[in-house]
């Protein structure tokens, strides 16, 4: 039993690991703003279309923000949970909150 407890333990520090490095980019205002996102719903950066972002307002600027992070991390959990299920062979979307 312990074995098996470090052996996933191993798993899950592999696929932490993995989750950091795999990437998703989502863009807004017709590629005003993009933003690029890891596994692990963290902000890797967020880009301006310097072309673009000078004829619009901060507040319409805010919206894009909002819209493009949503975009991001909606494809960011998506990704995980492709990732867990391709590392654990478990179907975990059933399970709500858990990415």
């Amino acid at each position: 039993m312990l074995g098996n407890m470090t052996k996933i333990l191993g798993q899950m520090q592999q696929l932490q690991e993995q989750l950091k490095k795999l990437t998703v980019e989502a863009t807004a205002g017709d590629g005003t703003v993009k933003i690029i996102m890891n596994a692990q719903q963290n902000v890797l950066a967020v880009r301006f279309d310097p072309d673009k972002v000078g004829n619009i307002g901060p507040e319409a600027l805010g919206q894009m923000i909002i819209e493009a992070f949503n975009e991001a991390q909606a494809a960011s959990k998506a990704k995980a949970r492709e990732e867990v299920t391709k590392v654990t062979g478990l179907n975990l979307s059933s399970l709500p909150g858990l990415f």
